[in-house]
């Protein structure tokens, strides 16, 4: 096989442009309790981060594998054209979740029980298994858009409770994360696969608002989903303002004051970039990966200045690569950048 061909599959089936969303919600955690995570605790956080992402995303392109090949986004991937078999991808899947138990690690002292850790980490296996399931094919698509939500915050659980007690950070965390699946899941992607979506009967949030795709390929989006999706938006950027005005991460007076900068800086960036989209200065599929950047961005800006340099190190490095191997981002601030 082309070697080039081989990469490019690998890259599509385990979905790597999305992967240092996952990998960074156990470090998230972590970081939540104890924000002097060594090196070796990062890289086994990392490491159950990516088992857990194999299993949720290729589990995911098998269930959804029927309604992916009418999908032009999908139509190319190796699962779809072949180049994978099912029981190939449904292996990957199984052998995923064992490897991700085999990285759960206490982190910081043996005296941390760990049941509590793997109770959260099997959560967010059955939680993330029964969407992919389900998703799409229940009446109110908005409670496995839920069950969804479960699933990454039982993931990020799992990382915090390894290093000990949860905190209020970590609550904060989790409510921040699961407002994003909310929005990413029922809005980003659900308008994304719209046509698609309704053409073949599925059920997505976008579709129980009443989105439609007119006779001239125009997207028509209820005034309900909006005040949907912004009342969603606007609790993305108050909680970690709050968070961070409040030094909810108790880091020190300059760290904290680093913190409450970057934070307001990805604030002012998200006003600034929907003020393009609304002027119709950028492409729908732009805004939309720009808008995903600076939702990935803001937990990371958040806890990130309290860290020592080389965890610090390693959690933006796990942040940035996947979105920065992704062709639709440079496209987007290429675009940007024009305007």
């Amino acid at each position: 096989m082309n070697f080039k061909l081989w990469l490019d599959d690998l890259y599509r089936f385990v979905r790597f442009s999305a992967s240092g969303a996952t990998m960074v919600l156990p470090v998230l955690g972590a970081v939540s309790v104890e924000l002097r995570l060594s090196p070796g605790a990062m890289a086994k956080l990392v490491g159950m981060g990516a088992a857990f992402h194999v299993f949720a995303y290729v589990h995911n392109d098998l269930c959804d594998r029927e309604l992916d090949r009418t999908q032009p986004l999908r139509v190319d991937y190796p699962l779809i054209q072949g180049r994978i078999s099912p029981p190939q991808a449904g292996a990957v899947a199984a052998l995923a979740v064992p490897a991700a138990f085999a990285l759960q690690t206490t982190g910081m002292a043996s005296t941390i029980p760990l049941r509590p850790a793997r109770l959260a980490l099997g959560l967010a296996v059955l939680a993330l298994g029964a969407y992919n399931h389900w998703g799409k094919r229940v009446r109110w698509p908005i409670l496995t858009d839920l069950i969804q939500a479960l699933g990454w915050t039982a993931l990020l659980a799992a990382g915090a409770l390894q290093c000990g007690k949860p905190t209020r950070l970590t609550a904060l965390l989790a409510i921040y994360e699961s407002l994003v699946i909310m929005l990413v899941n029922g809005v980003h992607g659900a308008l994304r696969d719209l046509a698609n979506d309704r053409d073949r009967g599925a059920q997505t949030t976008a579709i129980m608002f009443g989105a439609t795709v007119n006779a001239h390929g125009t997207m028509e989006v209820p005034l309900l989903m909006k005040i949907y999706a912004l009342s969603l938006q606007l609790c993305l950027l108050i909680l970690p303002l709050w968070g961070a005005s409040t030094n909810q991460m108790a880091l020190t007076p300059a760290a904290q004051r680093v913190a409450l900068g970057a934070v307001s800086l990805v604030v002012l960036l998200t006003g600034t970039l929907f003020g393009q989209g609304l002027r119709g200065k950028l492409r729908p599929v732009d805004l939309g990966m720009l808008h995903l950047i600076l939702l990935l961005s803001m937990p990371i800006a958040l806890v990130s200045p309290g860290m020592v340099p080389t965890s610090q190190g390693v959690l933006l490095t796990v942040h940035m690569v996947p979105l920065l191997a992704n062709g639709m981002t440079w496209q987007a601030l290429q675009r940007l950048g024009r305007h």
